[in-house]
């Protein structure tokens, strides 16, 4: 190694640290940063264009580069969360790519998200400018599975440099199950029901002949809903489930109730319409491509993940080859959508030193993720 390397991912790290540490606003980010977006044009008839922001220092040459691989969200890397996490990732001089993929705009799965993925690196690995080096992966929630893809079994694995996964999924099954209904002495997410009835419409009962009306409501809803943390709270995300109804047609509402969690029996809905897909979503089963990934692994999951749980991290990680997980790193700074507080995760100094090392190894991986 390079005596000039360790120097680069301490001060990487140090950047990292600033912004993204207890000690930092959540809504602050670094402002000597650029964010250009590029058309990412099929290369096949079948292919679809999409589009892809690049994140670049403007004060730092950069020291490496990044894929950062958004999980299912309306808004991709627009999400004002996920464009802050970029442009921290860019001031600490790394060159970061974030595709909008279409799959996890739509909110409804597809296969097509893997091919997607891969056109991204590709650009990613084209870009003019780009530091030498094998680029890291950095995924986010459901954006798991088409990276470990991605370092698995795509003809562009042997580039990947290192890989973490942020709050990744082992079960997909498991995890549906808990965005419904939760488990007890776990936070849950009232607000993701939406989009698991979104994936599983064509097997629900009662679905209506023309569904687009209903997912439109559904989409309206989660647009209100995601990204304000006082949703949650005392079912304040009810008020705006009825109001959306009331653009429904009546014949609509049961389900959209359903949906939301407002009424009905959501939970059987849910498991009915499972037990009725038979295999359609085997494909989302990130288990066998576990045991080809030869790039370094880390994990990263928020001990109060309230969408999947940090014990899915563990799962993930026994079925990686042997010493392919470096590290499974289980933090209470970062909930699946937020930057906890501070002041209610640290409540004692031994909270406080645990937390401080577990941040320390976290940055560093990070730091050294895009390195190649």
């Amino acid at each position: 190694m390079s005596r000039v390397r360790p120097l680069v991912d301490l001060r990487t790290m140090i950047e990292l640290g600033r912004w993204l540490g207890p000690w930092t606003d959540g809504q602050a980010a670094p402002h000597d940063v650029t964010r250009e977006e590029l058309s990412l044009e099929g290369r096949r008839a079948v292919d679809r264009a999409f589009s892809a922001f690049v994140y670049r220092s403007r004060r730092h040459a950069p020291v490496g580069s990044l894929l950062l691989v958004p999980g299912l969200h309306y808004l991709g890397p627009l999400d004002p969360r996920m464009d802050r996490f970029a442009r921290i990732l860019a001031n600490a001089g790394l060159t970061v790519l974030a595709p909008r993929l279409p799959d996890f705009t739509s909110l409804v799965l597809g296969e097509g998200v893997f091919d997607d993925l891969s056109r991204a690196f590709s650009a990613l690995l084209a870009l003019p400018g780009r530091p030498p080096g094998r680029p890291g992966v950095f995924s986010i929630s459901f954006g798991s599975l088409p990276s470990l893809w991605l370092a698995a079994r795509s003809g562009l694995a042997s580039e990947v440099g290192t890989l973490i996964v942020f709050g990744g999924y082992a079960d997909f099954g498991d995890t549906l199950r808990f965005c419904i209904h939760g488990r007890p002495g776990a936070a849950h997410d009232p607000l993701n029901r939406p989009v698991v009835f979104m994936n599983l419409l064509p097997w629900l009962d009662d679905k209506p002949d023309d569904p687009a009306p209903l997912v439109a409501a559904l989409r309206k809803y989660v647009e209100a809903t995601w990204g304000r943390p006082e949703m949650k709270v005392d079912g304040k995300w009810q008020a705006i489930a009825r109001a959306v109804a009331d653009e429904l047609a009546p014949a609509h509402r049961p389900l959209f109730f359903a949906a939301t969690g407002v009424s009905g029996d959501t939970k059987a809905l849910v498991d009915a319409a499972l037990g009725r897909s038979g295999d359609a979503f085997t494909w989302l089963d990130p288990g066998p491509l576990l045991g080809d990934i030869r790039c370094p692994v880390h994990f990263i999951h928020g001990a109060d993940d309230d969408v999947i749980p940090y014990e899915q991290a563990f799962a993930l990680a026994k079925r990686l080859p042997a010493g392919g997980c470096q590290g499974i790193y289980v933090t209470g700074l970062y909930g699946h959508t937020h930057k906890a507080d501070a002041g209610t995760t640290l409540r004692d100094v031994p909270a406080l030193v645990r937390e401080g090392a577990t941040l320390l190894k976290m940055l560093s991986a990070v730091a050294r993720c895009g390195g190649g």
